[in-house]
């Protein structure tokens, strides 16, 4: 026996112990509790033959007389207690499936046996005599009723009679017409006539009773017709078996399959169901909508009370759901975790989902009282509205899915409505991250140098390198239309070593000035790379490959990547100072823009703080705004405070550089000077800078 084998079987011996229907030996039970406990620890991986293990199993359970209902939901129980940590959720699924189904063949054709002897027994009876016929009757467990060829009752026995709510005395002389129900199923009164008329020999239905007290009670119906000497219908035998019980398990099964244990609503496989039936089965003018609710930050939630406080409050969302849904109108369901999904049909226009959104946003937001803590939570959803003709369920639900990270992204609490060209604009920019890795070994990208010049000699002293993508499709890209997507991604990594190595080898060709002084080179690193623990051994490699001194690299950290607050977002400050001692210049680059930390800042090794070109622009126009240079201003005596030079870019007049400089910044960077040039033109950029003293616009063209 496998690990675990041993105490399946005498689990399940002891919980079934006494309950077969025909009296068995201990040492039989255990023999057939071993032998099925075996077959459950060897089961197959294919969730087809898991399922005929388990009829397989459930058969074996019959045949031993284990024919109560009861003993298939104590197997399914104990099965579960036992596998749970030990089965994936589809082979268990499988699993309770095939036992299920298995349980309810092998008693239909248990019972179809005994009906068939039943049967054989009461036309013997009725050929040799009165006692034998009443032996059968008090000898059957299933109930018997007997009517002549004309459809009166003729004799019922006590177990039909207990069905019925009835004593058999009453029952008998009666019609079978007057146990006409309008639930019969169809078709079934036209067969008892055909039987009653000598037309066919048998037949079969499950057939509902309501007893007088109100009681409804499902059988399994055989009719079988007994024949007199001249071949005429004599008799009209039904044998009924109560299978009450065993519909409402099955019901059970049937609703744990397609509902949420722990909030009762529908799950996925049941909301995607009800979805397809619309879809299927819509009008040509009729539309559908769908919300997709996510809660915002429950994971602190069961992180910081607990996951039953987080249970709790998920039972508390789905009924608030229930309360701002229309139930008859609205499928209100559980995807998993702490998502679920309003289902909209029959809308005319967007705004009836919205309305169905703003409600549960409303409802959501309410304090929730969790184990004596008022909690207060939001929720943001994603939300699609739509034709239904001709949609997929999978296309619909893979939208609002989309729709609502867009909620997430554009600041939660809120709804966001599917836009199909917000989408396509999205699956660009996932494509382009799909391509960039392979982008890199084609040699598809690029980097192009712009200069930053000093405002107290007019020198450009060093260089920003600023990458680019000759896309083979969409053509020229520049980084604001791919760097986003690769640090979403995580692509950045590789593009941000691939900029540094290509721009350090780069500006080791680059000849010294007419002063000697060699130029520097400036390399944007994104947030991912900051974080990235071997960054200060990356930078070390590259400049030795390179043949660069350290002085001569300054690396642009934005100042979101080192003054996020919590220690998780911030670089260690090791880092930093390994780069430093490297010689390797630190820039702050978008300052103002960000966190600005200024405890944080002084303790950074960075020597040169770069002002965002949002405020440059703001400087010597006609509609800048009076605080627009106060800011600057204050950007500067900050940074010089700090020991810090100052860049500002964004340069495009002649009156901004001198606006610039007579607040005191160190240098400049922009369009007024150059665009950006192709690393070859670099010494001829630089030579027409020192010559002209402003722009090299002229001088390149």
């Amino acid at each position: 026996m496998t690990t675990g084998q041993p105490d399946l079987a005498a689990a399940w011996d002891r919980a079934l112990a006494g309950t077969s229907t025909v009296p068995r030996t201990p040492a039989e039970d255990r023999g057939l509790f071993a032998q099925l406990a075996d077959w459950i620890t060897h089961l197959p991986t294919e969730p087809e033959l898991v399922r005929k293990a388990g009829a397989a199993v459930a058969s074996a359970l019959i045949d031993a007389n284990y024919t109560q209902s009861a003993s298939l939901s104590v197997t399914l129980v104990l099965l579960d207690e036992h596998l749970a940590d030990r089965l994936e959720p589809r082979i268990q699924a499988a699993l309770r499936s095939g036992l299920a189904a298995g349980f309810a063949d092998a008693l239909r054709e248990r019972t179809r046996a005994e009906q068939e002897s039943i049967r054989q027994a009461v036309l013997s009876a009725y050929r040799t005599g009165e006692a034998r016929f009443r032996a059968v009757f008090r000898n059957a467990a299933l109930g018997i009723g007997i009517a002549d060829a004309h459809g009166r009752i003729l004799e019922v026995n006590d177990a039909f009679a207990e069905m019925l709510g009835m004593q058999p005395a009453r029952v008998r002389g009666m019609e079978l017409k007057d146990f006409k129900r309008p639930s019969d199923p169809p078709g079934y009164w036209e067969a008892q006539e055909r039987l009653l008329a000598g037309d066919g020999a048998h037949y079969a239905a499950e057939r509902q009773f309501i007893r007088p007290d109100g009681t409804v009670i499902w059988t399994q119906m055989r009719s079988h017709t007994v024949l007199a000497d001249d071949g005429s219908v004599a008799l009209l035998i039904g044998l009924f078996e109560d299978i009450t019980t065993r519909r409402e398990l099955h019901a059970r099964l049937a609703h744990q399959a397609s509902h949420d244990p722990l909030t009762g609503l529908p799950n996925r496989r049941e909301l995607f169901e009800q979805l397809e039936q619309l879809l299927r089965e819509a009008d040509p003018d009729e539309r559908v909508g769908l919300c997709f609710l996510d809660l915002d930050g429950f994971k602190a939630v069961n992180d910081t009370m607990g996951h039953e406080a987080g249970d709790r409050l998920l039972t508390e969302i789905a009924h608030r759901l229930g309360e701002v849904t229309d139930p008859d109108r609205h499928t209100v369901a559980r995807m998993g975790g702490d998502e679920f999904v309003i289902l909209v049909p029959h809308t005319d226009g967007p705004q009836r989902v919205v309305d169905v959104a703003e409600s549960v946003l409303t409802a959501v937001q309410r304090p929730v009282s969790i184990d004596g803590n008022s909690l207060t939570i939001t929720a943001s959803l994603g939300l699609v509205e739509r034709p239904a003709r001709g949609a997929a369920a999978t296309e619909l639900l893979r939208a609002a899915d989309i729709t609502l990270y867009w909620a997430k992204a554009d600041g939660k609490g809120r709804w966001a409505l599917f836009d199909p060209q917000r989408n396509a604009r999205e699956v660009a920019r996932y494509a382009l991250a799909q391509d960039l890795p392979e982008a890199l070994e084609r040699g598809e990208l690029f980097l192009e140098y712009q200069p930053i010049v000093s405002l107290t000699d007019g020198v450009p002293r060093e260089v920003e390198a600023l990458v680019r993508w000759n896309h083979p499709v969409r053509g020229l890209l520049g980084p604001g239309q791919f760097v986003p997507v690769a640090e979403e991604t995580g692509a950045i990594i590789a593009l941000g070593e691939w900029v540094l190595r290509r721009a350090t080898a780069d500006a080791a060709q680059w000849p010294p000035g007419p002063d000697g002084e060699p130029v520097a080179v400036a390399v944007n690193v994104a947030v991912r790379q900051v974080r990235e623990p071997r960054l200060a051994e990356i930078v070390a490699d590259a400049l030795a490959v390179a043949g660069l001194p350290g002085e001569r690299l300054r690396l642009e950290i934005t100042e979101s990547a080192i003054m996020e607050p919590g220690d998780g977002g911030q670089p260690a400050l090791g880092m930093l100072h390994d780069l430093a001692a490297q010689g390797v210049g630190i820039v702050i680059d978008d300052f103002g823009t960000g966190y600005s930390n200024l405890s944080y800042l002084r303790r950074l090794p960075a020597d040169c703080l770069k002002i965002d070109g949002s405020f440059v622009a703001q400087l010597a126009s006609a509609d800048s705004h009076p605080s627009s240079e106060a800011i600057v201003t204050s950007l500067i005596t900050l940074a010089h405070a700090c020991g810090m030079s100052v860049i500002a870019e964004g340069v495009e007049s002649h009156e901004q550089a001198s606006r610039l400089a007579e607040l005191g910044a160190d240098a400049v960077q922009g369009f007024l000077y150059s665009r950006a040039v192709p690393h070859e033109r670099v010494p001829e950029l630089l030579d027409a800078l020192r010559s002209s003293g402003s722009s090299a616009q002229e001088v390149l063209r």
